[in-house]
């Protein structure tokens, strides 16, 4: 639940400090929540707010931690650093900070949202998920310390906790692959039984599970044979969704993602996503790293053949749609996760394909609001390349919505 301080232009001259004493006092009479978090925005920084003196003077009061996160937006220059204020504020005063016991049956998880399959995976290791961080309950978020080892889903979303729950509290982080595909996910699974003392078991579940999906992979090798697809996310996940594209027999002479860092997207020796990818997988000629830019799309879809994209961003996906692309939108990320994942993956994507005549018609019927000549360029980063251009572009079109018009379809 959030609520608002309301600032006002007086709490822009004079301060706003009262209106915060008053918010968090709200706060705990009306939702009586276990903690309560503080986000400084960039108005209240500017002005020079102490959210952290307030935070200290009214926890006694209030008998609840009470956590300031200084995450106004010009903090940074990496947007990640919003996930590293938040997990700094959760390990300063919700995980315990003096475990007196150890839960040899729990791990950490760490991801960003979507449905729980890491449950199910784990369970033949004996093993108990503590899912982090969104979803968690407070005593849920309180026992990470507890756990007997941490696992991300992204080093750039989960590297700062599980880097803390390390060093602070000696929970060590799994260093492996992520769990995208067979190889990766008998990686991952071996590199957890190896720290939690399972690696038995963990074979013993390995090799019953490559006999069980053995058949309906095959099944649907044989349907995406000829098929081709473009992966549009960011680049750990793409990395982990070409993976079980390539599993499933489906080519990948493209993919976009959104950011690369060496650093950010492989903390770890066996975390290089893209190297594991490249050395498992084979080469992606027309490898784009590119921002979220819809008006790039043209210009990406006339390098490479493909029937359909995976895309992590719905306005991509509209994008796409209307440009005569079926597309697979990964509003849950964790869909591909592991053996299973990758059947799951498979036959949402036979739906998808279904769609290919419905996206023609619909490319026949209506234009996106960009130039004829911007459309006639092959480079999608013609502008990058050429700045000058931008002084000599013509009239954009105009994109007035009328009620029974064509423009009245536009999208972007």
């Amino acid at each position: 639940l959030n609520i608002s301080t309301n600032l006002k232009e007086k709490d822009m001259v004079f301060g706003a400090s009262e209106k915060l004493r008053q918010t968090i006092l709200d706060a705990k009479e009306r939702f009586n929540p276990k903690a309560i978090f503080i986000g400084m925005a960039c108005a209240t920084a500017i002005i020079g707010e102490d959210i952290d003196s307030i935070a200290e003077e009214m926890e006694p009061e209030v008998g609840v931690p009470i956590i300031p996160l200084h995450c106004e937006g010009f903090r940074s220059k990496h947007w990640s650093t919003g996930f590293d204020v938040a997990f700094h504020g959760v390990l300063r005063q919700i995980v315990e900070r003096h475990p007196t016991k150890k839960q040899n049956d729990l791990i950490n998880i760490v991801a960003l949202w979507g449905s729980d399959y890491f449950s199910e995976m784990l369970a033949p290791l004996g093993l108990r998920v503590n899912y982090l961080l969104d979803t968690a309950s407070f005593e849920e978020i309180r026992q990470a310390s507890e756990a007997v080892a941490t696992a991300t889903f992204c080093d750039t979303l989960g590297g700062y906790m599980a880097t803390a729950l390390e060093e602070s509290f000696g929970v060590p982080q799994i260093d492996a692959p992520q769990p995208y595909g067979i190889k990766g996910t008998d990686a991952w699974l071996r590199a957890i039984a190896k720290v939690v003392g399972k690696e038995k078991e963990a074979e013993e579940y390995i090799e019953s599970e490559h006999k069980r999906i053995a058949p309906k992979l095959a099944e649907l090798r044989e349907f995406f044979k000829g098929k081709n697809g473009i992966v549009m996310t960011g680049s750990a996940y793409a990395h982990g969704l070409i993976s079980v594209l390539s599993e499933l027999g489906i080519g990948h002479d493209a993919a976009l993602v959104f950011h690369h860092d060496p650093v950010y997207d492989g903390g770890g020796e066996h975390q290089d996503t893209l190297k594991e990818l490249v050395e498992t997988y084979g080469d992606i000629p027309h490898y784009t790293v590119s921002k979220t830019r819809a008006f790039q799309l043209p210009q990406l879809l006339k390098r490479a053949k493909t029937d359909f994209l995976l895309i992590r961003h719905p306005g991509l996906a509209s994008v796409a749609g209307h440009l005569g692309f079926p597309t697979l939108t990964m509003g849950d990320e964790h869909i591909p996760v592991g053996y299973q994942g990758i059947l799951r993956i498979g036959e949402m994507l036979k739906g998808v394909i279904a769609r290919t005549k419905f996206n023609q018609v619909l490319k026949r019927n209506v234009k996106l609001p960009y130039s004829d000549w911007w459309l006639a360029q092959d480079d999608p980063f013609y502008l990058t390349h050429h700045p000058e251009a931008l002084e000599d572009l013509p009239e954009p079109r105009n994109l007035k919505l009328k009620i029974g018009t064509e423009s009245n379809s536009t999208s972007a």
